[in-house]
């Protein structure tokens, strides 16, 4: 598939197997939006998109994964529009800003949780001061420019959120439901710009986007006797979006969340899998990425949750200089994300 607009034909392309595997989790359109531009505005409109034309035939691709009830539309234009934006932010404007930060003080100027803090290499942990959840703790990274990382750190910070989560069992029994997250810089919602990750470890039942997604995931086998995960990976890679390694697998998300989502279906969180991490966030920083988030949701710690993969989600946040937040009425209460970059250009750009 050389482009997302070509979606509606690759999919004609693929055999009557791989289409019904498509069909039974998403569906995908095309519209062309027009508008009449006025001869004010032709100068601008060529400065800012390149073309009068491109503006007057808009085509928008809209994919819905009917499944899991999300969807996303797609137009490249979008990516050109303008935006207020402040001045460039600096690596040494981070590091001076993060020098003034609680975090650079991690042991006399942040709280440890009740069960004390764990040494990593190059990390250690703290109580959250403000939390999400009972259990809610911090990895704060010994480097403080979050967008400055070695493989070696980004293995030993998940590894040491790794070992909080295991903690934090311990303390409590009944907490049973982790998530790992990682929001790097203010655009993806991080408070400090110290580097930093999040562990969280829930009570009673999942986090309520996983809790939904276990239901449609149970409907859709019921219904196609089939285990979603599976077809789910399966018509990406037949879009040539995905590909297996190791215990991974690995895709461009046809209806990501926001820019440039990469989606990461793991059997185990291992080194194979920080490692991993490591390289698809390397991979979309040579895209320009300047902020992301990265949201590792691993099943319930008693194994109840069987066959249940562990999810990491990689998703781009946007410019740091650009005012604009990416987020509005169509994400927040339609539960559809108005995305500019192509999935296909996103796993052109990865290396693992």
């Amino acid at each position: 598939m050389q482009s997302i607009l070509k979606l509606p034909e690759s999919v004609k392309r693929l055999s009557q197997a791989r289409k019904r595997a498509f069909n039974s989790i998403f569906t995908v359109s095309r519209e062309t939006g027009r508008c009449v531009i006025p001869p004010t505005m032709r100068s601008w409109a060529e400065r800012q998109f390149g073309s009068v034309r491109k503006l007057e035939q808009q085509p928008i691709v809209h994919v819905t994964n009917t499944v899991v009830g999300e969807g996303t539309l797609f137009n490249a234009l979008r990516a050109s529009r303008p935006m207020h934006r402040t001045g460039s932010v600096s690596g040494e404007r981070l590091d001076e800003q993060a020098a003034r930060e609680p975090f650079r003080h991690v042991l006399t100027h942040t709280p440890e949780d009740v069960f004390g803090r764990i040494y990593g290499p190059t990390e250690v942990t703290a109580s959250n001061v403000a939390k999400y959840d009972a259990l809610h703790g911090l990895v704060i990274f010994n480097r403080a420019n979050p967008l400055m990382f070695t493989r070696h750190e980004v293995v030993d910070h998940f590894h040491t959120a790794m070992k909080w989560l295991e903690r934090a069992h311990e303390s409590d029994k009944e907490a049973l439901f982790p998530v790992i997250a990682w929001n790097c810089l203010w655009k993806a919602g991080a408070s400090l710009v110290h580097g930093h990750m999040q562990t969280l470890l829930g009570k009673h039942h999942h986090y309520a986007a996983l809790e939904r997604l276990r239901v449609a995931a149970r409907s859709y086998k019921r219904k196609h006797k089939r285990a979603y995960f599976d077809v789910l990976f399966n018509v990406h890679s037949s879009l040539g979006l995905g590909k297996k390694t190791g215990r991974h697998r690995v895709f461009a998300s046809i209806t990501p969340r926001k820019e440039k989502e990469v989606v990461v279906l793991s059997e185990a969180a291992d080194d194979e899998l920080f490692t991993l991490v490591y390289h698809l966030l390397h991979s979309v920083r040579s895209l320009g990425v300047e902020s992301f988030n990265v949201a590792m949701m691993l099943p319930p710690l008693d194994g109840s949750w069987r066959s249940w993969p562990i999810i990491t989600r990689i998703v781009d946040r946007g410019g740091l200089a650009n005012r604009t937040t990416d987020i509005g009425v169509m994400e927040l209460y339609l539960a559809e994300s108005v995305v500019a970059s192509d999935p296909v250009k996103v796993w052109k750009a990865l290396k693992f």
